[in-house]
């Protein structure tokens, strides 16, 4: 998308006072590029991380590695991750500054703002309150809200729960009028207000570019307008959508310091947004929107797993039931595969190096998450920043699940093939040192290769040594000039492939 609106932004607190200009630009800039997910699909902005001939498994001591690799390799001021299997978390890391300023490092109670992952919990709550009997998916919203929302172009065209919990409501963001409202701190424009005010006629935000120019249900469109009417909904049928949020969701899970708003948050233990330019980063801010349910939930990685944990079982966790089964599989069944071939109700599916995940992504102002689960290997990822690299989080994403994938699994002990070890060492313990000595224990009379790949694939050195006339053979090669980080050395020795991984730290 290429509309930018740069309009300056005015802070209500009390009375209207200017904020810093290039803060306000930077911010509503990008507010409308990045509150979208990554459509299409998450899979094709991954790469594998690592070349398919490597066999070396994962650890913690990889992932500590790599996370750290790349968030120096793509700006990425703070983050937080988790790996979950059967149930449990299994890995937790906690990474960066969650406030340079203030020099605060990131924790595993570090709260973050979801961005759109936020979308999942506003779902859950409206379904909660359709398993109570109070509505159909296929009902008109406009017999539950206070005004009557209609398409511009189609008046007389019905709006139904399931095209905002599908994004095929036709309503449009239109950033030219949303991208103004973001504000520092929470922001003082009540959520039925702002909605009234942007989908009805005369309203301060009403524009028929709010719309798309086709009919509700035929068409496709990614829509936070319509993520935050699905949350006011909720508190027009039950009751105000925090405290709903608050008594259904967040206080039964356990989640006590998850909240829309930053009101009654420790801002110390919010993770400030930021984004990179000019060889740093610039803080944001801590700001809010009047369509928070679309974005705007902040929680850490340790509450936002129980949450996943009780979705991925089918509603349940512990002794805590959130939703029925069943509306679990409704939730995460494609809804219109002429329309969309990957969209549930809210929750969406997509594909990593051929598992197919549920769960959404999230980017925004200063946040880019992750929050998905493989139903297959009942496994999840959790990954949270404060920064804006959608290809960081991408390349960590896939090893995540690699690692819950393998968690448990006993070692493969080392193969030989028609009966001729070779052994593979370093003649030191990891990590690297500048100069490192591999060793091979070699049969005698066979062809030995030694390649060196980084965690993207990349090959960063070759040796070919020929036929060997000695049973030991030792090569070295000078590490000097390789990054930090965690790289994969491959001995081919006549028949035999072994590959080993190591991790160099300066």
């Amino acid at each position: 998308m290429n509309k930018k609106v740069l309009i300056l932004l005015y802070i209500i607190i009390g009375t209207a006072t200017l904020v810093n200009v290039s803060t306000a630009e930077a911010l509503e800039s990008k507010l409308e590029t990045d509150i979208k997910p990554n459509h299409p699909r998450l899979s094709e902005h991954l790469r594998h991380t690592e070349p398919n001939i490597l066999t070396a498994r994962h650890d913690s001591v990889y992932l500590d590695s790599l996370i750290d690799t790349l968030m120096a390799q793509y700006h990425i001021p703070g983050l937080a991750a988790c790996a979950i299997k059967n149930g449990e978390i299994i890995w937790t890391g906690s990474y960066g500054y969650a406030n340079f300023a203030q020099n605060i490092e990131v924790g595993d109670t570090t709260l973050f703002m979801l961005a759109s992952i936020s979308k999942t919990v506003t779902g859950v709550a409206l379904m909660q309150v359709w398993e109570r009997g109070l509505f159909e998916l296929d009902n008109n919203i406009n017999d539950y809200l206070p005004f009557a929302v209609h398409n511009y172009f189609f008046p007389d065209s019905v709006i139904t729960f399931r095209m905002l919990l599908a994004h095929t409501s036709s309503i449009n963001d239109n950033w030219t009028i949303l991208n103004p409202l973001a504000v520092l701190g929470d922001s003082p424009i009540a959520l039925g207000e702002f909605l009234e005010d942007y989908l009805i006629p005369g309203g301060a935000y009403y524009d028929t570019l709010n719309f798309n120019n086709w009919s509700p249900g035929i068409g496709y469109d990614y829509c936070n307008v319509a993520a935050a009417l699905a949350g006011y909904l909720v508190e027009a049928i039950e009751d105000s959508f925090p405290t709903y949020c608050r008594d259904s969701l967040f206080t039964p899970l356990s989640m006590n310091e998850t909240s829309w708003f930053l009101a009654g948050l420790d801002i110390n233990n919010v993770a400030m947004p930021y984004y990179y330019s000019g060889g740093t980063h610039h803080a944001y801010g801590h700001w809010g929107h009047p369509m928070y349910p679309a974005f705007q939930l902040r929680t850490s990685t340790l509450q936002l797993a129980r949450y996943l944990i009780a979705f991925m079982q089918y509603g349940e966790i512990d002794t805590v039931r959130i939703l029925d089964s069943t509306t679990v599989e409704l939730m995460t069944t494609v809804q219109n595969p002429s329309i969309h071939p990957n969209q549930g109700l809210f929750w969406y599916r997509d594909y990593v190096d051929g598992k197919e995940l549920w769960g959404h992504n999230g980017s925004t102002a200063g946040f880019e998450t992750r929050m998905y689960y493989c139903p297959a290997e009942t496994t999840a990822a959790i990954i949270l920043t404060n920064g804006e690299s959608s290809v960081g989080v991408d390349l960590i994403l896939p090893e995540l699940f690699e690692y819950a994938a393998e968690y448990g699994i006993a070692e493969m002990e080392e193969y030989s093939l028609k009966s001729q070890a070779v052994s593979l060492q370093q003649n030191r313990p990891n990590p690297f040192n500048r100069t490192t000595t591999f060793r091979f224990d070699l049969p005698a009379a066979c062809y030995v290769e030694l390649n060196v790949y980084n965690v993207l694939g990349q090959k960063v050195f070759t040796l070919v040594d020929g036929k060997l006339n000695a049973n030991e053979h030792s090569i070295a090669f000078d590490a000097q000039s390789l990054p930090s980080g965690v790289y994969y050395y491959q001995l081919r020795a006549g028949d035999i492939v072994q590959t080993k991984r190591c991790v160099l730290l300066r």
